[in-house]
């Protein structure tokens, strides 16, 4: 009868520490795949903030469509003009009237931004001096 109990002991015991193995593994591999998940999320994220950065300066100025590799990204940008008005005057005096008469012209562009099959878009404003 020890003799038995004995083997049910160790037998329970091996299943509890077989159980801890498992579970310990599981998540070992989790985290590790939460982490280069992390790590490809920040490289995109790098990548999509600092193209933004290079495209807003050039794209709506000399040309409308622009697309490449970027940090290891195929990307592909294209600038829609929205709306054009002139800078907002406000009057001081009864001689003059306010409004949007002002010398510089304001371009409103909408940059539409796909890198690797996802699509961001945001808006860029430009002046131009009229006289």
């Amino acid at each position: 009868m020890k003799k038995s109990m004995i083997t049910i002991e160790i037998l329970v015991s091996m299943l509890i520490l077989f159980l801890v193995i498992v579970t310990s593994t599981t998540s070992i591999k989790f985290f590790q795949t939460v982490n280069k998940q992390k790590s490809n999320y920040e490289d995109k994220y790098i990548a999509v903030l600092s193209l933004k950065d290079k495209l807003s300066s050039t794209i709506c100025i000399s040309k409308f469509q622009d697309e490449g590799l970027w940090n290891a990204f195929q990307y592909r940008a294209t600038c829609e003009k929205m709306q054009e008005l002139k800078s907002f005057d406000k009057s001081f005096g009864s001689y003059k009237t306010s409004g949007n008469t002002g010398n510089y012209l304001m371009h409103l562009y909408k940059v539409r931004l796909s890198i690797q099959n996802k699509h961001y878009s945001y808006y860029v404003t430009q002046g131009e001096k009229l006289f």
